[in-house]
């Protein structure tokens, strides 16, 4: 049953994204798939909602096909009745967040760090990724472009991914800076890709001439497509920085927090669990250490101070 609606999931979640409005999100309901989920045992007392916000580094058709076994465990886990929500950017998810209009979310490490200074937003779990709970930020160009480090590409068009993103535009920020450059000046022409995942096809099909993306996701694509790292390369890369981690709304009450940062840490423990990690590709989720963060918060401080 739950694997029939993971899919189903997902193809609702794909139809509805592009219709929507800031104000209107598109939102999937497994409830409304599969009207059995609307009630609890007996099918008399209704199951209270689960909003989980999706804002990641990746197109919203591959976050879905990602997260779909993660949500469907949610559902089952937790007898709630799960409502994902797809942001179109993290600034978008924050501002869901800030208002209870989600209770947990997928975000990247940076709109953690500015939504934990900005309104108590609190990190559930993080991710592990091959044995570490960080995360890099790559500077990535095309193998024979004869860009051979960062200071090459002033006066070329770079990629960055979201504007509230630590390795898809801080990063690279602070190189600029490191090289007493402008940060408006130093490229000829930027775009902003918002996942990851366009960022890399756009340099790989020669749109732009540089893109900064998350170390993770860069290995995953490099993963489905082996040719990859014979097209592109990297000439410059971050200090490890905290990973991504699942947040919760200051919103959500501490016992309910509580049960989310459970079901999180407990994954590995069952059978579908394990299952679910492998699908993401996540070793296992891990308690927060707000020193993972500080790199961040200095690479912040330093970019809006030179600024």
């Amino acid at each position: 049953m739950r694997r029939a609606l993971c899919a189903l999931l997902l193809i609702a979640g794909l139809g509805l994204w592009g219709c929507g409005t800031p104000e209107d999100l598109p939102v999937v309901r497994l409830d409304q798939l599969d009207p059995t989920l609307a009630a609890g045992y007996g099918g008399i007392t209704p199951r209270p909602v689960l909003k989980v916000g999706l804002s990641t580094m990746m197109s919203p058709r591959a976050s879905l096909l990602r997260y779909g076994p993660m949500l469907d465990y949610l559902n089952s886990r937790l007898e709630r009745n799960v409502e994902v929500v797809l942001g179109r950017s993290q600034t978008e998810m924050l501002d869901l967040l800030r208002t209870g209009g989600v209770h947990i979310a997928f975000v990247g490490s940076l709109a953690y760090v500015r939504g934990e200074e900005e309104f108590g937003l609190s990190a559930l779990a993080v991710p592990v990724y091959s044995d570490e709970p960080t995360h890099r930020s790559l500077i990535l160009v095309r193998r024979y472009s004869g860009l051979e480090e960062f200071a090459h590409l002033k006066g070329h068009t770079f990629a960055y991914t979201d504007p509230v993103s630590v390795t898809g535009r801080l990063y690279p920020e602070a190189l600029i800076l490191g090289l007493d450059e402008s940060v408006d000046r130093f490229f000829d022409r930027t775009i902003f890709t918002i996942s990851d995942d366009k960022a890399i096809q756009a340099l790989d099909q020669g749109l732009v001439d540089g893109a900064a993306v998350n170390s993770i996701m860069y290995g995953q694509a490099a993963a489905r497509d082996p040719d990859l790292d014979r097209r592109l390369r990297v000439i410059a890369s971050s200090e490890p920085l905290g990973a991504p981690p699942v947040v919760v709304s200051p919103h959500v009450g501490s016992q309910l927090a509580a049960q989310l940062q459970s079901v999180f840490l407990a994954m590995g423990e069952d059978e579908e669990g394990q299952a679910v990690l492998q699908s993401l590709s996540v070793d296992r989720f891990v308690s927060p250490d707000p020193a993972w963060y500080d790199p961040i918060r200095q690479m912040a401080d330093q970019v809006e101070a030179g600024r």
